[in-house]
């Protein structure tokens, strides 16, 4: 829906999650194929359009772990544990950052790409404790 208001106006036909607009205001980039195995990134034009495929497998698997600008798109590749970037100019995939602990807790880019703001997973544990003389 237009942000002034007015009437909301479906952008996607065939599914679709985590939504960006581009820089410009023009494109909406999202992915879709959770179920159907590795996730992929597609855009359509905001003023309506056939959707096109942008990367085929947005190797992210999890919920906000790329990031949009003018440029491409950066994204956390978990099965690397790196940061990687996909131009629109040269169609390339290029490893920006590998950590030695898997990126987790969201991607974000700033609009120049001078900056990357990413989680980092340092343990994953539960404890387990006996409660004694517990009364409801």
């Amino acid at each position: 829906m237009p942000a002034e208001g007015g009437q909301a106006v479906q952008v996607t036909k065939q599914g679709g999650i985590q939504a960006f607009e581009s820089p410009d205001g023009k494109t909406l980039y999202y992915e879709k194929g959770w179920g159907e195995g590795a996730p992929s990134l597609w855009k359509v034009p905001v003023e309506g359009g056939a959707d096109t495929l942008v990367l085929e497998h947005l190797v992210s698997g999890h919920w906000n772990n790329w990031a949009l600008t003018a440029e491409g798109v950066y994204y956390c590749n978990f099965s690397t544990k790196a940061i990687e970037f996909f131009s629109f100019a040269t169609q390339r995939i290029t490893q920006i950052a590998k950590a030695e602990k898997p990126p987790v807790g969201g991607l974000a880019a700033s609009p120049d790409g001078h900056w990357i703001l990413s989680g980092q997973r340092d343990q994953d544990a539960s404890h387990i404790m006996l409660v004694e003389n517990f009364r409801w």
